[in-house]
């Protein structure tokens, strides 16, 4: 395998503010709003943390690969039994994953933007994702680069555009904590959005310079994100109240479509947002499909990444296309918390312990 250019910490914190640009505004509010009657930002900061101490499990077993990708690492220390039973719940972590998002996506532009427009023609936003995944893992981090000052200019303002009309006293309580969302499949449903350093460090070469880069651009990107979604959750409650904003499906969308100010020249704010989204979405894409064909070429090393990648494009149009009711996404967010949670703890650890075991009987001889 080709070793990858080192990446600056800028690098990666464009890519992973864009993760969660590309779902935290028309996926995520509407879970955490109706996961609790308390304070919003619990929720949302218990994720964060949860997401920050997983990203850090991850840089402790990055940080000793020498500059090898993670998968290969796995098979080595081993061997290819054990590690393609570790490895193939990543495979259906990340292809549940991508559906869910190209998915959701073609059903938010066919709600607000297209309502005639076929699916199976929205969802073929996934064939620029599947050809830039193809092309590597560097050129996404290009693509990054370029779009991330360009789609979060234009949310910057969507977001600035979003205080008009609010009142704090929606917002409330603000101080009181309710543990009951503890037990909300919405709160557990939600997870998926503080997993992008999984899609990175499955698909990536690293050593512990790349290690400290990774580590770097995340936790600033964490920072970033957690202000981005506190602002997609609150500016709808803060307009709606949180009563009505509970039964939007998505409300921070239909925040947008509120606003209306005599000094602003877009008639639309919601087609300026998914368009923002969808640079965000097709980055992210990217990233999601070129983990398939990396965490594919670890079960099955003869095979070629790129035409992996290819193939599994063709079943995520295929199966996201197919899926027939919205229930279903919903029901694929709910359901595969288990998966999610092996993806963020147990497979690091698992790996950390093989790893330690090895290292202790080589030092024993």
């Amino acid at each position: 395998m080709t070793k990858q250019p080192k990446r600056s910490a800028y690098a990666y914190f464009c890519l992973f503010s864009l993760y969660f640009g590309a779902a935290g505004g028309f996926l995520y509010p509407s879970l955490v709003i109706n996961s609790t009657d308390g304070a919003l930002w619990l929720p949302i900061l218990l994720w964060a943390g949860a997401s920050a101490a997983s990203c850090l499990l991850y840089v402790r077993l990055l940080r000793g690969l020498k500059g090898q990708p993670l998968l290969p690492y796995a098979r080595g220390l081993l061997g290819p039994a054990a590690a393609w039973l570790l490895t193939f719940p990543l495979l259906l972590f990340a292809f549940g994953a991508v559906i869910v998002m190209l998915r959701s996506f073609s059903e938010l532009v066919t709600m607000t933007l297209l309502p005639t427009t076929p699916i199976s023609f929205l969802d073929g936003m996934i064939v620029p994702a599947a050809l830039l995944a193809a092309a590597g893992l560097p050129p996404i981090f290009r693509a990054a680069r370029l779009l991330f000052l360009l789609a979060f200019t234009i949310l910057l303002f969507l977001l600035l555009v979003g205080f008009i009309n609010t009142h704090l006293y929606y917002g409330g309580p603000w101080l009181r904590p309710e543990p009951a969302f503890l037990l909300s499949g919405d709160f557990y449903g939600g997870s998926f959005l503080w997993m992008g350093f999984a899609f990175v460090a499955l698909c990536g070469s690293y050593d512990a310079e790349e290690s400290r880069a990774y580590r770097k651009g995340y936790l600033l990107a964490l920072g970033v994100g957690t202000a981005l979604v506190l602002s997609f959750v609150y500016l709808p409650v803060l307009t709606f109240g949180r009563e009505l904003s509970s039964n939007l499906t998505f409300p921070f969308v239909t925040k947008m479509d509120s606003v209306y100010q005599y000094w602003i020249v877009f008639e639309n704010l919601t087609s300026i947002f998914l368009s923002a989204t969808m640079f965000c979405l097709l980055v992210v894409m990217a990233l999601k499909l070129r983990t398939i064909g990396s965490v594919a070429h670890g079960l099955w090393p003869k095979l070629p990444v790129s035409k992996l990648v290819l193939t599994a494009s063709a079943v995520v149009f295929a199966v996201a296309t197919w899926i027939p009711e919205w229930r279903i996404i919903e029901s694929w967010l709910f359901n595969s918390l288990v998966i999610r949670m092996y993806v963020m703890f147990a497979f690091p650890l698992l790996l950390l312990a093989a790893g330690k075991r090895k290292t202790a009987k080589e030092e024993s001889k």
